[in-house]
């Protein structure tokens, strides 16, 4: 056998000729709609609509319930008091109860003694 020649070429790009020639793109990694997508964010009018149209599957209580929302709310616009207001009405409410029940309950041992 004997020796044969081979002869290689190589050709070279340079920095500008390169991504002519070579796809330098990574479309296979993600859809170019997919990157360019931003959503706007929905104005207030749009939030109230949709808060309307969800109002009865939100939960009463628990994460991302109305309790919730009434809790963020009223700490960001500053509303305490009205708590402690309402707990000591709902403390007069059931002390009053407490005094009804136990004049009904003269009433009756007052109209049985007779």
């Amino acid at each position: 056998m004997g020796k044969q020649e081979i002869k290689l070429n190589k050709q070279v790009f340079g920095k500008v000729s390169y991504p002519k020639v070579v796809d330098i793109e990574f479309k296979q990694l993600v859809k170019p709609e997919e990157v360019l997508t931003i959503e706007e964010p929905i104005t207030i009018a749009e939030f109230f609509v949709e808060y309307n149209r969800l109002f009865f599957e939100i939960p009463q209580k628990g994460n991302g319930s109305h309790d919730e929302l009434i809790k963020r709310s009223a700490a960001y616009i500053g509303v305490t008091g009205q708590s402690e207001q309402i707990q000591a009405l709902l403390e007069e409410i059931n002390e009053l109860r407490a005094q009804l029940l136990s004049a009904q309950q003269e009433i009756i041992n007052i109209s049985t003694s007779i």
